[in-house]
């Protein structure tokens, strides 16, 4: 009876007990770490029991948070896929959130690991936990994943055989699946109010014009090689134009960018870029052709030139008649003393005078000279 009270007593106090472990595990080390886990883990249950979280002091606390405005510039991400932009908050805003509730703990763990063989698609593995835990609730959420020990280049998978590049590469991924594990735990109104914070942050205050962010926004972006170019293709307007909300946008493609995602994947390839560039500027060549086509080049129009060519040899017929009627010493009172003196018309004068101004010099000044010859009089009618 009393021996098995004493094996019932040991396996509550190692309820691992029964796992078969290989030779070369030192079995008393194993059942040390058990208990000291058990014990842990027993103590924080507690300790979260006696110190409950107040909701309001932590909400509180998570709006000041988020009024900085170096905790609002990572508070999102935004990443391509499948044509569509996806957007969210980052892992950095539900770290901060998970900060100030309390009484919560996430991470991951590495399980296991296989190294790189020789073939060229033979990459190492890692399996990794990804956890989250309210001990206030004692709620849990894991999720176990696979990851290869490869980086994805431009000229195809390349195997990682750097420690540093490794644990570099779990990290990445294990805090995609952190931020995922976190927000599901966290009350949805607290992350929707962070949210919302975050981005009138963003929005700049009354001192600060929004122009003024975009400026500096844009400045951010040519240090990481993206010119404005490219901005104003993907907001889809000028940057004077730029709202609030898009700013924020802007500042999770910026995060993305300083994360390692190609800016490609938001902004299009250079060759995409350039040929942008030359619709747009063959585009304006046509439209500049037409219109230079289209303007008057300084020389008279057809119909004005006709008007003007049959207008000249009136003009001549009329000034030689002038002239003659002038040279005729019938007419001239001072030539004929006895002759009664010729009342002239001052109409007749102006309209003669107003004919020889509209005719052309060049012609008035060769029928004076033609005239004072009698013999090339009927040259001229």
């Amino acid at each position: 009876m009393s021996q098995e009270l004493i094996t019932t007593n040991q396996q509550q106090v190692a309820p691992f007990g029964g796992r078969n472990l290989p030779g070369s595990v030192n079995a008393g080390a194993v059942s040390i770490e058990i208990e000291r886990a058990i014990a842990e883990a027993q103590g924080q249950l507690i300790m979260a029991k006696r110190f409950p979280r107040d909701l309001v002091s932590a909400n509180a606390e998570l709006m000041d948070s988020c009024k900085i405005l170096g905790m609002a510039e990572v508070a999102f991400y935004s990443i391509p896929q499948g044509g569509q932009k996806v957007t969210g908050p980052s892992i950095r805003l539900a770290e901060e959130i998970a900060r100030v509730y309390g009484n919560f703990e996430y991470g991951h763990r590495e399980l296991s690991r296989v190294e790189a063989g020789p073939g060229p698609k033979d990459f190492g593995r890692s399996e990794i936990e990804v956890y989250a835990w309210d001990k206030q609730t004692n709620n849990r959420t894991i999720r176990q994943i696979t990851v290869l020990h490869v980086l994805d280049t431009k000229d195809g998978p390349r195997k990682l055989r750097d420690q540093k590049d490794i644990d570099n590469k779990i990290a990445n991924v294990a805090s995609k699946q952190t931020r995922g594990r976190i927000l599901q735990m966290m009350p949805k109104w607290m992350v929707e109010g962070a949210i919302a914070e975050c981005r009138k942050t963003l929005a700049g205050d009354n001192s600060e014009p929004v122009t003024v962010r975009v400026r500096k926004m844009a400045s951010a972006f040519a240090a990481l090689g993206v010119t404005q170019d490219h901005l104003v293709k993907y907001l889809g307007h000028a940057l004077d134009a730029t709202l609030p909300d898009e700013i924020a946008d802007l500042m999770g493609v910026y995060t993305a960018i300083k994360e390692g995602t190609p800016a490609s994947e938001f902004f299009g390839t250079e060759e995409d870029q350039s040929s942008a560039k030359a619709g747009a500027s063959l585009a304006e060549t046509a439209k500049a052709g037409a219109a230079t086509g289209a303007a008057t080049t300084g020389k008279p129009e057809p119909k004005k030139a006709a008007a003007k060519a049959a207008a000249k040899p009136e003009a001549k017929a009329e000034t030689a008649k002038v002239v003659e009627a002038k040279a005729d010493p019938v007419a001239d009172p001072v030539a004929d003393p006895v002759a009664d003196p010729v009342i002239e018309d001052s109409n007749s004068d102006e309209n003669d005078s107003n004919v020889a101004e509209e005719a052309d010099p060049e012609v008035t000044d060769t029928a004076a000279v033609v005239t004072d010859d009698p013999k090339n009089k009927a040259d001229i009618f």
